[in-house]
């Protein structure tokens, strides 16, 4: 039903602040606006956005950018020199961990595809929720499929077009915590019939330009427009 993530947005308390960690830390080229900037990962636009309109981006939003594993020690190396990074191995894949000036929890991981760039898209999100049954069956009924529970705490994994991590609230791997009020745009087939496979349990759904626009149960919003 979801093809692709087609843009993640942040909240920032600063936009010269944030702009100067995702260009100057992470190597992203994008465009400023009014109260906002732009990045192209992969087949994400990262946005930084400033309070300004609705949605207004997420808080301490976890997520996770991938890159090759032949870039990965030079991320490790080079982030270790400024910042006070966590590593994890998850044997089959590697991960690094740093705060972001907003309190954003950026993951650099060796998951996701290849590509030409360092980084070369985003691969997992984290959304923290109230219920989290009844987050799964939500986003189940858009086309993600369960792949992992958490057996030491309250987790879901869903596969997808992007890896979606629920987490009752808590604290994770580098005291990460599950974004509130996110905003996420997917690319769909039909987005009215993406809308209309939750919209009896959404908060809100409205057309927006090419799309559809849904507020899920806790909050998080979701655009659903067009290639």
């Amino acid at each position: 039903m979801l093809s692709a993530l087609a843009s993640l947005a942040l909240e920032v308390r600063s936009l010269d602040r944030a702009a100067a960690f995702y260009e100057q830390q992470l190597d992203l080229g994008g465009e400023r606006r009014d109260h906002g900037a732009v990045y192209e990962v992969g087949d994400t636009t990262l946005v930084l956005r400033e309070p300004s309109t609705v949605p207004r981006g997420g808080v301490h939003v976890h997520y996770a950018f991938s890159t090759t594993p032949s870039e990965y020690d030079a991320w490790r190396d080079r982030l270790s020199q400024a910042f006070d990074l966590v590593e994890f191995d998850f044997g089959s894949a590697r991960s690094i961990y740093v705060d972001d000036p907003d309190g954003h929890c950026v993951e650099i991981g060796t998951g996701g595809p290849d590509g030409d760039g360092a980084l070369t898209g985003v691969f997992e999100v984290v959304l923290e929720v109230e219920d989290l049954e009844r987050a799964v069956a939500f986003y189940r009924d858009l086309g993600f499929a369960v792949t992992d529970r958490g057996g030491d705490r309250e987790r879901v994994r869903l596969g997808g077009p992007v890896d979606l991590e629920l987490w009752e609230p808590q604290l994770g791997i580098a005291d990460a915590r599950g974004a509130v009020h996110a905003d996420l745009g997917f690319v769909a087939e039909s987005p009215t019939a993406a809308a209309d496979a939750v919209a009896d349990r959404a908060c809100r759904v409205t057309a927006v330009d090419r799309g559809v626009r849904v507020r899920d149960p806790d909050g998080h919003y979701l655009t659903f427009t067009e290639q």
